[in-house]
């Protein structure tokens, strides 16, 4: 595998020697803690053939264990200690790592939760602090060096927390565990602020939560520009119903310092879409509706995630909030609708998509009560094809007057993944457009009903969207 890096143009990832290269993450936040190894290389396995590129684990997590201990009960530090990791509990993360790499995954790796800075669980109670800025460096500089080989690692810090928690401000202790980090990687000394090309050899960024009390969920939120370690833009739109990651997306898109953004924890499918109320939960329309909606307002990739599947729920621990295992959860609806969009991105020139809402007549704009009926819009950076997504289906006026004058059109529907034309031979449409402007009616409207609507000049190329593809056929690792 190769290492990736930030494209030219600042808005995408690729491969070292320049192919693009599309972030679909799933959430296995506990893997070390939760899966044993043949039940880890099922759910890899699982994952890779639904067309996953990338997982997002954690080294130290205390959310389910607080004392971070391994499937055979190695705890990760002795004592405690962050200066005294346990080997036995890194020697299986880095079997898991590799079999990541073998598999044909990238791996998003925290070194450590966010807990374990501010001192606080999830909800609200006192926790150690485990990592200081005292010691923050030290285990970045030893947990980098680990794993400077392995190319399919992309860091990461925060886990679920503003780096200014409460008021109390943390950055100096997740700044010092990044230059750690840079020397571990790299073996060059270089400062948080110095634009030193060492930084460049390391894909690295900040996981945020939904901050309740502001509303903010970027990583730039409490970063500014000077961080010169960010290499890319991470959101946590999170669980709510309401919220419009659209909005966001777009704002760090049009940022003066480019980097490429995406939504790494939307609402997971089947996760309380209220506190503590739990219920209602979360279904796969708002998984597609948050995927869709980021990508074509900019995004470079997305991020999926299962309320049963990041904690790796047991069989025995299922309740009525979690009734599902992390097992049968890997099915789930919301899952295999990630193959289809990633199935989209891969035959519909992902790499040139550029946001367009002004292609719209209400230029997407809708008020957070009709969140659902809202419109998101692309197009091709050369004028080839335009994308518009319709969350609820029903009619839209759409302005083409940039493509190419003779177009035809598709309706592409995120849940099943089958093109629809008009007719009975589904073929692609003649899409009739006065002065640029035309008014497109989806097949169907309503809740759940979802479509995609793409207009190119190409009929071949219309044809060819969302062809499904082969993500990886069974591999032994031992």
């Amino acid at each position: 595998m190769q290492r990736l890096a930030v494209s030219a143009d600042g808005r995408r990832l690729v491969t070292a020697d320049g192919k693009p290269f599309f972030y679909l993450a799933d959430t296995a936040w506990t893997l070390p803690q939760r899966l044993k190894w043949d039940d880890a290389l099922h759910y890899m396995h699982v994952r890779r053939q639904q067309g996953f590129s990338t997982l997002q684990i954690v080294a130290l997590d205390p959310e389910r264990d607080g004392e971070m201990r391994s499937p055979s009960g190695d705890p990760a530090l002795r004592g405690g200690d962050l200066s005294a990791p346990n080997e036995e509990y890194f020697r299986y993360l880095d079997r898991l790592i590799d079999a990541a790499q073998h598999l044909g995954l990238y791996v998003v790796l925290l070194p450590v939760w966010g807990q374990l800075v501010v001192g606080e669980n999830f909800a609200g109670r006192p926790f150690p602090k485990t990592v200081t800025a005292g010691n923050a460096h030290g285990f970045g500089e030893w947990i980098g060096r680990r794993y400077a080989d392995r190319p399919h690692i992309i860091w990461c810090l925060g886990g679920d927390r503003q780096p200014v928690h409460r008021g109390v401000d943390y950055r100096d202790v997740w700044r010092g565990m990044a230059e750690g980090l840079v020397k571990g990687v790299t073996g060059v000394a270089c400062r948080h602020d110095e634009p030193h090309p060492a930084w460049r050899e390391l894909l690295i960024t900040y996981h945020t939560c939904y901050e309740m009390e502001t509303g903010e969920y970027s990583t730039m939120s409490y970063w500014s520009d000077d961080e010169a370690w960010l290499s890319f833009v991470m959101l946590q739109s999170g669980h709510g119903a309401g919220t419009r990651n659209y909005t966001v997306v777009r704002q760090q898109y049009e940022r003066e310092r480019t980097m490429p953004v995406l939504d790494a924890e939307p609402a997971y499918e089947q996760m309380p879409m209220n506190w503590p109320e739990l219920f209602p939960l979360h279904d796969e329309w708002i998984v597609r509706k948050r995927a869709y909606w980021a990508l074509l307002a900019g995004a470079c990739g997305h991020t999926y995630g299962h309320a049963s599947v990041w904690c790796m729920i047991s069989e025995r621990e299922r309740n009525d909030f979690l009734k599902y295992s992390w097992y049968e959860a890997l099915e789930r609806p919301g899952a295999s609708q990630m193959t289809i969009l990633r199935n989209l991105v891969e035959s519909a020139d992902f790499e040139r998509w550029l946001p367009a809402q002004e292609m719209l007549a209400h230029a997407g704009r809708c008020a957070p009560a009709c969140v659902d009926g809202h419109r998101q819009a692309a197009r091709d950076r050369d004028g080839r094809f335009a994308l518009v997504y319709l969350t609820d289906g029903g009619t839209e006026r759409v302005d083409l007057s940039g493509l190419d004058r003779e177009l035809f059109g598709i309706w592409f529907p995120p849940r099943e993944g089958t093109l629809t034309g008009v007719g009975d031979d589904n073929e692609p449409f003649a899409v009739e457009h006065a002065d640029g402007w035309t008014t497109v009616k989806a097949p169907t409207s309503g809740t759940g009903a979802d479509w995609l609507l793409a207009v190119s000049s190409d009929v071949s190329w219309l044809r060819a969207l969302g062809a499904p593809r082969t993500w990886g056929e069974p591999l032994a690792v031992e």
